[in-house]
């Protein structure tokens, strides 16, 4: 008789997306990484099934300076996270239901419809060099 896992797929998932997120801003400058610190960053498909890595900004000044450091964001997501199609950079708009603050735990029961994304598509070194 098998063995039973020790870990189901989702909690084994879970614990590699935890890692390769803690991991994420090491190299990035030091106030990249002080931007980050204050968002939520997590994974999900697109509507269209590719994978994306969101960051969910505190606030639209925030998303800003992100927009700003954004090539550097995306060549780390390319290097670390193999699969990612694009990056998702949201905020909550102003006014919307879910503006208070977001506890990480109950993230899942924000409403997509509340978020406001910009999408930057992750283009690999490798497949533009294919071309």
């Amino acid at each position: 008789m098998l063995s039973q896992p020790v870990f189901g797929d989702r909690s084994l998932t879970t614990a590699f997306y935890q890692a390769v997120i803690a991991r994420f801003d090491h190299p990035l400058s030091l106030s990249t990484q002080a931007l980050l610190r204050e968002c939520t960053l997590g994974f999900a498909p697109s509507v269209e099934g590719v994978k994306t890595f969101f960051i969910i900004a505190p606030s639209l000044d925030a998303a800003e300076q992100l927009i700003g450091k954004i090539d550097s964001i995306l060549e780390r997501v390319a290097e670390l996270m193999a699969g990612v199609g694009q990056v998702a950079l949201c905020i909550v708009p102003p006014g919307s239901e879910a503006e208070q603050p977001i506890d990480r735990q109950e993230f899942e029961k924000v409403p997509a419809d509340c978020l406001a994304c910009k999408l930057f598509t992750i283009i690999c070194a490798d497949a533009a060099t294919d071309r």
